[in-house]
């Protein structure tokens, strides 16, 4: 069996979300045989098609959906796997061929609801208007051509449609390290947050309250620490700056392996810790995917995708404007055993490897 996964994006290899999508397709190239992955090269102006079973690469200097739209046609594909995009008659027409020809059509929404975060996330609010109006507009016909609509919940409270299936945030295990424990006591308390930030992630929430606590709990100085480069981080530096902390300290991308060194030393991973500014109550951020995979607990303000299998790895903080309580984290984290810490890493990589998430929406979708 053959599949095509398009993903309508223009992103350099270097992004985390770049990383996603080629795991992803990876993974659904090894449930069913074979992927192509049709994704819009750095540019802007063409697409690449990655062979992802051999790794070969080719580039057409068309979009990716008219290079999808070729493609469709000249072989025989099983399933088209598309990754939400703003939808137009282009891509209502790819859909269209693909059913004629007897294709399964995946669309994948990996934020549901998601109007408020774009609105919430955008600097250019009109922009972001725009194009859910254009969405809202197409939406009907996109729901009528597609077989399937894997969604990852935002929103416990939403109301799914009849052909959505729900999936989880995923990621690639095998370059993933394992923390070791028991961990090493130097009397610093090491917080984390990785990748592309926005407000809705909080972390003003944080600086906020180290502010409040003097950076110590207990006589242990804490710590914050930022990887990654954004819009966000810079007024996070700005405002970090402007209260005085001393012990928040930004690093800029990292690669896997710099992460997989530098994550022996930090204690507790950071998720989103203000979804009430996306209209959410579910964290469905890839980064706390990762925290788990390297066996780092999480922090967050919402549910966790991990809750309900096992809770213990889990710290909640409240959903509000407040400044956040760091000497309960620190409590909190003392709490869990550090003997049970040493298997969630195992467990999450069973759990949340995009083998075993495509694997299973291929088993419920047949």
């Amino acid at each position: 069996m053959r599949a095509a996964f398009l993903a309508n994006v223009y992103l350099d290899k270097n992004e985390g979300i770049y990383k996603k999508i080629h795991a992803e397709a990876a993974a659904l190239g090894n449930t069913i045989g074979k992927c192509d992955l049709m994704i819009g090269d750095s540019n802007g102006h063409g697409c690449r098609i990655v062979n992802m079973k051999n790794g070969r690469e080719s580039t057409v200097r068309v979009k990716p959906i008219k290079a999808a739209i070729s493609l469709i046609r000249k072989k025989n594909y099983d399933v088209l796997y598309i990754r939400l995009m703003i939808p137009g008659p282009s891509l209502l027409r790819l859909m269209s061929i693909a059913r004629k020809k007897g294709v399964k059509v995946f669309y994948e929404i990996p934020t549901y609801p998601y109007y408020a975060e774009q609105i919430r996330t955008s600097r250019k609010k009109y922009r972001a208007l725009a194009k859910i109006a254009i969405d809202a507009f197409f939406s009907p016909f996109v729901y009528r051509l597609c077989s399937y609509m894997p969604v990852i919940k935002s929103n416990s409270g939403i109301k799914m449609k009849p052909q959505m299936v729900e999936i989880t945030n995923g990621a690639k295990v095998d370059d993933i390290k394992a923390k070791a424990y028991p961990s090493s006591c130097d009397k610093a308390f090491r917080m984390v947050t990785v990748g592309t930030l926005y407000p809705y992630h909080g972390y003003d929430r944080v600086l906020k309250g180290l502010k409040a606590c003097n950076e110590k709990v207990d006589g242990k100085n804490v710590e914050f620490h930022v990887i990654g480069n954004s819009d966000t981080i810079n007024d996070l530096k700005a405002f970090s700056k402007e209260l005085g902390l001393e012990r928040v300290f930004f690093h800029g991308t990292k690669t896997t392996e710099e992460l997989n060194e530098m994550f022996e030393s930090f204690d507790v991973g950071l998720g989103c810790l203000a979804l009430h500014r996306r209209n959410a109550d579910i964290d469905t951020t890839l980064k706390i995917i990762e925290y788990y995979c390297r066996g780092v607990p999480v922090v967050t303000s919402g549910i966790s995708p991990l809750d309900k299998v096992s809770p213990d790895y889990t710290i909640h903080v409240v959903d509000n404007e407040t400044p956040i309580n760091i000497a309960r984290i620190v409590k909190a984290y003392e709490e869990i055993d550090q003997k049970k810490l040493q298997t969630l890493s195992t467990m999450a990589k069973r759990i949340f490897d995009w083998n075993y998430i495509m694997k299973d929406l291929m088993r419920r979708c047949q």
